[in-house]
């Protein structure tokens, strides 16, 4: 069940269009499982839509309609998630199939079909993690936690939003289910556990660099 949300300035802004690129990717996330949510979208885009139909009209002028178009024609232009696999390996292909058909319809774009196509980094065997350029002001990462082992204790320089993908996670403030909306501020420091019964994936983003707690990471950070 999801416990956490976005607060309603994440939904105002999503609803509006004018949330940055890799947090609206979050909240998409989160609304991917969250039927509450979806339903405050809806009505915050009535709302919206009757606000809009209310103003005076405004002249547009050629150069901002041609950037308008340029927008709408790079969208349409996304690349579509693969719906076949050209190695012939059709178990394979399936079980990739149903693994996508899971995940928020903007990551099964991001993945094109196959979340290992994804370039992936290990620290040691129990984490990995894959860079989303999403936004070059936030870092965006795909985190992956074996059932059981955990992400290396850090303190956060920076506001970070992160939403469970799939499985669950915990550290010394909660238990964090599949589809909560999870945001920390600067000077929080943590140690997520994926919990025992299952891996966990997650979606993060962050617009300052994370501190390792241990001298060891904090050596190895940079080759990160």
């Amino acid at each position: 069940m999801v416990k956490y949300h976005p607060d309603t300035r994440f939904l105002t802004d999503y609803a509006a269009g004018s949330l940055p690129e890799a947090q609206a990717l979050c909240v998409a996330s989160h609304l991917h499982y969250c039927a509450g949510c979806r339903l405050k979208i809806r009505e915050l885009t009535a709302l919206g839509t009757e606000i809009f139909l209310l103003q005076t009209p405004l002249a547009v002028s050629s150069a901002d309609f041609e950037l308008l178009l340029a927008r709408v024609e790079t969208l349409l232009h996304l690349a579509p998630v693969a719906d076949s696999d050209p190695s012939g390996n059709k178990a394979e292909s399936k079980a990739q199939s149903k693994q996508l058909a899971s995940l928020p319809k903007p990551l099964q774009k991001l993945a094109r079909g196959n979340l290992e196509s994804l370039k992936w980094r290990r620290i040691g065997k129990s984490f990995r993690y894959s860079n989303l350029n999403i936004d070059p002001k936030r870092e965006t990462t795909l985190f992956h936690i074996m059932a059981g082992c955990s992400v290396p204790h850090h303190r956060h320089r920076g506001d970070e939003i992160t939403v469970v993908i799939k499985g669950s996670f915990s550290d010394h403030d909660d238990k964090y289910n599949t589809g909560d909306f999870i945001v920390r501020t600067a000077g929080e420091k943590h140690r997520p556990v994926a919990s025992q019964d299952g891996d966990c994936l997650c979606l993060s983003t962050l617009d300052a660099p994370i501190v390792m707690s241990s001298w060891f990471y904090r050596v190895l950070q940079p080759l990160l």
